[in-house]
C-alpha cells in the first residue's frame, strides 16, 4: 500500500516546485470556523495499492464529470503528480505536466486537455464533446524516463519483506532507499553469518566484484545509523550524489540477484 500523503511530507523540500501546495495538502482535513477556529472535520486518506491504481486514480480525476474544486480531489491531483514525477514518470501527451503542473487542477483537466483535443481535430462546431474528453483521460500514456532505473517485481517483494513497514522501493524516501539497499544485499548475500562468494564476471564484465560491493556498502553505511557522526556523514552527500548511489545500488542488486 502506498501512502501518497506520507510520501509527500517525507520527501518535499522548500525549494521544490511542489512545495507551493504544502499548506493545502497539510490542512486538507481541517476547516476554519470564526467561532471555534481551526478544526479537523474530515478524515481523507490518500492510499492506493500500487502504481497501476495510482495511474487509474489520476485518469479518473481527469474525467469531465469529476470536480476538481473539492479539497480532497485537489490533494489527490497534486499528490499523484508529485509521486509520479518523483519516481521518473511523464505523460506522453503532456510531457511537462508532472514536472510543473498548473496551480489549479482545472487548468489541466479542462483547459489543457480541451486545447489538446481541439488541436487534434476532436472538436465539433467549436465545442469538445464529453465523450472525447473521457476517451483522452482513459488513453493518457504514463511512461518512465529513460534514465530511470527499474526493478523487477521479485526484487521489490524482497524490499517489502525487509522493510519494517512493508514498503515497496518506490514508496521509500531517498535516505531510506540507501539504507534498505544495504539491508537487501545483506539479506540475500549473508548465509550463516558469512558472505557467500558469487561469480559476477559473466554478468558485469568484471566491473562489479566483492571489493567493489564492499566499498559501496561502506560508503553508504551511515544511512543505517542514527548516531551524531552518521547524521553528519549523511549531510555531506548532495541530492545528486544520493541519486547516483541509489542507481548504482540498483545495478549491484540486479547483478547479485541474477548471479544467485
Amino acid at each position: 500500500m502506498i501512502d501518497l500523503y506520507e510520501f509527500y511530507f517525507k520527501n518535499i523540500k522548500e525549494e521544490d516546485y511542489y512545495y507551493r501546495f504544502y499548506s493545502s495538502i497539510k490542512n486538507v482535513n481541517k476547516t476554519y470556523n470564526i467561532f471555534t477556529g481551526e478544526q479537523e472535520t474530515s478524515d481523507y486518506e490518500f492510499k492506493l495499492y500500487d502504481i497501476d491504481e495510482i495511474i487509474e486514480k489520476f485518469r479518473s480525476l481527469c474525467e469531465p464529470n469529476c470536480s476538481s474544486n473539492s479539497s480532497e480531489n485537489f490533494c489527490w491531483f497534486y499528490l499523484i503528480c508529485y509521486y509520479l514525477n518523483y519516481n521518473g514518470y511523464y505523460i506522453e501527451q503532456f510531457k511537462s505536466l508532472l514536472n510543473r503542473p498548473p496551480i489549479e487542477p482545472y487548468d489541466f483537466t479542462y483547459t489543457m486537455m480541451r486545447n489538446y483535443l481541439i488541436n487534434n481535430g476532436k472538436s465539433r462546431n467549436g465545442s469538445v464533446p464529453y465523450s472525447e474528453r473521457r476517451l483522452l483521460a482513459s488513453q493518457l500514456e504514463f511512461k518512465l524516463n529513460s534514465t530511470h532505473l527499474e526493478i523487477s517485481e521479485n526484487i521489490d517483494e524482497i524490499f517489502k519483506k525487509i522493510s519494517t513497514r512493508n514498503a515497496s522501493f518506490q514508496e521509500m524516501a531517498t535516505d531510506e532507499k540507501l539504507k534498505e539497499i544495504i539491508n537487501f544485499l545483506e539479506n540475500i548475500m549473508k548465509k550463516d553469518k558469512a558472505y557467500i562468494k558469487l561469480e559476477y564476471s559473466e554478468i558485469s564484465f568484471d566491473y562489479i566484484n566483492d571489493d567493489f560491493i564492499k566499498k559501496y556498502k561502506n560508503q553508504i553505511q551511515c544511512f543505517r545509523h542514527a548516531s551524531e557522526q552518521a547524521l553528519l556523514e549523511r549531510k555531506a552527500f548532495t541530492e545528486l550524489q544520493k541519486e547516483f548511489l541509489i542507481d548504482l545500488g540498483i545495478i549491484i542488486i540486479k547483478v547479485v540477484y541474477n548471479a544467485l
